[in-house]
């Protein structure tokens, strides 16, 4: 029994099947390769165009096992999934009748066969050797480049060579696409230049280079505030006098400014290991809540529908202040 939660294994889906071969004389490749190794479970499409491999760990470590199901399969059986919460356990098994996916409520059998499929590991381990490889221009067919939008929101990409593939990288993700031919008249890059030279000049003078991008991502820059907040907060903390009610009011406010600065740092990457698109979407809708100047409404609203009283929080904060500034006032009637 192999285990795996439902966005895993949805993922998995996702980011292949636009790879599959629409070719159902090819039953080999048309439909997704499942293979699990006893630590990851990868899924596998191709159309002999495009290569995409995905991965995802799985629970516990396994026994291995190798099923391919078929793109006619494929529909029903991702609807199936999406009626999951995403952390929704399933058990995945191999029988006689095909894959075997157990939930809480029972066991869906989806129609699979063992298929003989094409040996791929030698494919991108060549690939990635062939990486450094210097190489002029390469010529790709941009109706296959949409096939890679659900693979990762970001994605490395190398050529490999001239008439060898193209290369793409993510998280978990190996991807290859084939050049196809060119027969202009522009076949390397100084026969574009010439072209070009008209219209980007021919002075030869330098123009500043661009400043280098930072990782692309809205969770990549919100981890980054956060662990600069962390820092920030365990350091000025200590420099707070404790003598004086002010410092002791510093000190706390620093002291929660890292701990929650920090909590949302461990989350925020548990969130983008569990579900990095999830994760991305999130980050940038609350990046917007927090440019409207708006997160009060957003957290009395969120504490309404969670079944709290944000109204009683509140006359239970002032009550505090009230009798905060009542104990001061007496203090200093005593030492008058």
């Amino acid at each position: 029994m192999t285990t795996i939660n439902a966005h895993k294994l949805q993922r998995l889906i996702n980011q292949t099947r636009p790879h599959v071969s629409p070719d159902d004389t090819l039953p080999a490749i048309n439909g997704i390769r499942f293979e699990c190794d006893g630590v990851h479970i990868h899924a596998l499409a191709s159309d002999r165009f495009s290569f995409a491999v995905a991965r995802a760990k799985v629970r516990e470590e396994t026994e291995t096992w190798t099923i391919t199901v078929s793109e006619e399969d494929l529909d029903w059986f991702t609807g199936w999934l999406k009626t999951h919460e995403g952390d929704t356990i399933l058990d995945l098994a191999v029988t006689d009748q095909g894959l075997a996916v157990k939930d809480d409520r029972g066991t869906l059998v989806v129609p699979a066969k063992d298929h003989t499929f094409p040996k791929w590991q030698h494919l991108f381990r060549d690939a990635l050797k062939d990486a450094t490889t210097p190489v002029d221009l390469v010529s790709l067919d941009t109706r296959m480049l949409a096939r890679w939008k659900a693979a990762d929101t970001y994605l490395r990409v190398w050529l490999t060579g001239r008439e060898k593939p193209l290369l793409l990288i993510g998280e978990d993700f190996l991807g290859m696409q084939m050049p196809c031919r060119y027969s202009g008249d522009t076949g390397d890059r100084a026969a574009v230049l010439g072209d070009w030279s008209g219209s980007l000049g021919q002075s030869g003078e330098g123009t500043d280079a661009l400043e280098p991008l930072p990782e692309p991502g809205a969770v990549a820059e919100m981890a980054e505030t956060m662990l600069r907040q962390t820092l920030r907060s365990t350091a000025e903390m200590f420099d707070a006098d404790m003598d004086t009610e002010q410092g002791s009011a510093a000190f706390n406010a620093w002291v929660h400014s890292g701990i929650y600065a920090w909590s949302a740092y461990r989350l925020l990457e548990a969130l983008k290991k569990a579900d990095p698109d999830l994760a991305e979407t999130t980050v940038r809708d609350l990046n917007e809540q927090l440019e409207s100047g708006e997160i009060g409404e957003w957290a009395w609203d969120a504490a309404t529908q969670a079944g709290h009283d944000p109204q009683k929080w509140r006359d239970d904060y002032e009550a505090h202040l009230k009798q905060r500034a009542e104990k001061r006032a007496a203090e200093t009637a005593t030492t008058a």
